[in-house]
């Protein structure tokens, strides 16, 4: 998205020499094209630090943090939650955790409508040059989206451990059923967001995903004994796991067992999942100074 920016706005301030052998307005082109450079470096401060929140953008954050301490406290961190020996998930926790994603609908759909705005931005670019008098309202339009973001981060964490809270599921519950239920839209490749591209296992997720999968595999030796065909595949896949750290579990296939977990609801899952919001979906925040910076990861 960057590039496309700073392309767009490089080429719109772009005019012809002048007869003296300069150009018209380099200081408007360099002004323009600095906005280019403030938006894109906004994105990445806002996803990985947002410093110098308001009030009301730092209460967000406040209430998810309060809650996330509720969950803590009832159902342990995501280092404790170990699945079922078989990777089943029960009927009524599937129930719970679609609640909890149906109560996400508004804001992934604030997510999703700044998404799409990006991507008509980025079709800019994709063109040819455009005027500058569409160019120019386009950055400010996406500069006052940008400023929004952190509100849209704090109230997608609030409104996730508010329903968690009220669902009783505990963050490492919740992060399971994600990876499995949405198992297919994880691996898709046809999904593309325009504003947020990674997947939601990211790199902390990812550790946590790991811990699980051992946790179960150690539970289901205990039960069923090494020599169980089940365990067998499960140590292959924590070995599959402790071998490549970007790799989701079952990445190479989700176990019939579990896939059928979900087929009753399929269409709720794939009508709660958003390829826009997803690298958000489990992120939690940590509050630092007081609220004037906040760390999502």
């Amino acid at each position: 998205m960057y590039r496309a920016l700073e392309r767009i706005l490089s080429e719109a301030s772009r005019e012809p020499d002048e007869p003296n052998g300069g150009t018209v307005s380099d200081t408007g082109g360099h002004w323009i094209k600095g906005c280019a450079l403030g938006c894109g470096g906004a994105i990445v401060l806002f996803v990985l630090v947002i410093v110098g929140m308001s009030f009301s953008m730092r209460t967000a954050f406040q209430d998810a943090h309060s809650d996330r301490e509720i969950l803590e406290e009832q159902f342990g961190g995501q280092d404790v939650f170990t699945p079922a020996v078989d990777g089943s998930v029960p009927v009524d926790r599937v129930a719970a955790f679609l609640t909890v994603r149906e109560s996400l609908a508004e804001v992934h759909a604030e997510i999703e409508r700044v998404d799409r705005q990006m991507g008509d931005f980025d079709d800019l670019a994709d063109d040819g040059e455009p005027e500058l008098r569409v160019a120019l309202p386009a950055v400010f339009r996406l500069t006052k989206e940008m400023m929004g973001l952190p509100w849209v981060f704090g109230e997608t964490e609030r409104v996730r451990n508010r329903a968690l809270v009220e669902a009783r599921m505990g963050l490492g519950e919740y992060t399971y059923i994600y990876i499995v239920g949405y198992h297919d839209q994880m691996l898709a490749q046809a999904e593309k967001a325009n504003l947020f591209g990674a997947s939601a296992a990211n790199e902390r997720v990812r550790i946590d995903l790991r811990s699980m999968i051992e946790r179960q595999l150690a539970a289901a030796q205990s039960e069923l004994g090494e020599d169980d065909k089940w365990v067998v595949v499960l140590a292959a896949e924590v070995d599959a796991l402790r071998a490549d750290e970007r790799r989701i579990p079952w990445q190479d296939g989700l176990p019939d067992e579990i896939a059928a977990c979900f087929a009753a609801d399929r269409d709720r899952f794939d009508a709660t999942y958003s390829a826009a919001a997803a690298e958000l979906d489990l992120l939690n925040s940590t509050i630092r100074g007081g609220g004037f910076t906040i760390e999502m990861k």
